[in-house]
């Protein structure tokens, strides 16, 4: 069952990084290509998608031709998103009060978004209620190991910094917003409280690749300064000169189902 559906979506793990790291900092690249990988894995979804938390189109974009609709509550997200000309139709709105009849849906989707959202149960029931009947919800999200395999925490802990590390951990999770950061199985729980059945899951982000994530903020801290004067991560996006930061990413991306795994991956169908 974790075969891609499709030839068509089977693409090489290079490419897939590539797809990302030309338009992103590094350590986003890198979550971002696990999390594409395992989106194209599913090959075609049913129609019609809703994708919650859509951002400003950019993954959507590197996974699929089109998306009926995207929701998200930044009206700035939405305004690069639509210059993408990825959605049908988007939408400003919260995921925990979605303007949608029931039933309007035959998939959705949601890409590293329910840790941002307070009232997480309300919003998972919300895509229940917008699913048909054998509609399908494919979601990612960080778990409670994430913080831990961070290179900064570990080289506190190692050298008897217990409480500093603790401190970067409670930082990192302010300036991420993650809201929840519950185990594998405690997600697995919310997600069929709500009426949901998992059909299939499993983890990604390795305790290496989660150390990478952590020291790509500070390795990465230029890509930001570019944003804010240009609007771009990445300029002169020309695959040689990424070819060792594309090599170390693969390498970091091949996992999959690795122990220790610092995100999961679900996928549930309504009864």
């Amino acid at each position: 069952m974790n075969k891609c559906k499709s030839s068509e979506f089977c693409q090489n793990i290079s490419d897939i990084v590539w797809n990302q790291l030309r338009a992103l900092p590094a350590f986003r690249a890198l979550v971002r290509a696990m999390e594409a990988r395992l989106f194209l894995q599913w090959g075609p979804l049913p129609r019609p998608m809703l994708d919650i938390g859509c951002g400003d189109g950019h993954f959507a974009q590197s996974v699929w031709s089109q998306v009926e609709v995207g929701i998200d509550c930044n009206g700035a997200s939405l305004r690069e998103a639509k210059k993408r000309n990825i959605y049908c139709s988007l939408c400003q709105a919260s995921a925990t009060c979605l303007p949608f009849a029931d039933a309007t849906f035959a998939c959705v989707v949601s890409n590293s978004v329910f840790e941002h959202i307070p009232d997480v149960m309300r919003a998972i029931c919300e895509a229940y209620r917008v699913l048909g009947h054998g509609g399908q919800f494919i979601l990612s999200v960080p778990t409670d190991r994430l913080n831990d395999g961070f290179a900064m925490v570990r080289i506190l802990r190692r050298v008897g910094a217990s409480k500093l590390a603790e401190g970067y951990k409670a930082w990192f999770t302010r300036i991420q917003a993650h809201f929840h950061l519950y185990s594998s199985f405690k997600w697995q729980q919310l997600i069929e409280a709500a009426g949901f059945r998992v059909v299939w899951q499993t983890g990604y982000m390795s305790p290496r690749a989660a150390a990478f994530f952590d020291l790509g903020h500070f390795y990465g801290a230029p890509n930001l300064i570019l944003h804010k004067l240009m609007g771009r991560w990445v300029i002169w996006p020309w695959r040689p000169r990424f070819a060792l930061e594309e090599a170390l990413l693969c390498s970091l991306a091949a996992p999959t189902d690795p122990i220790g795994a610092a995100c999961h991956f679900f996928v549930s169908t309504k009864a």
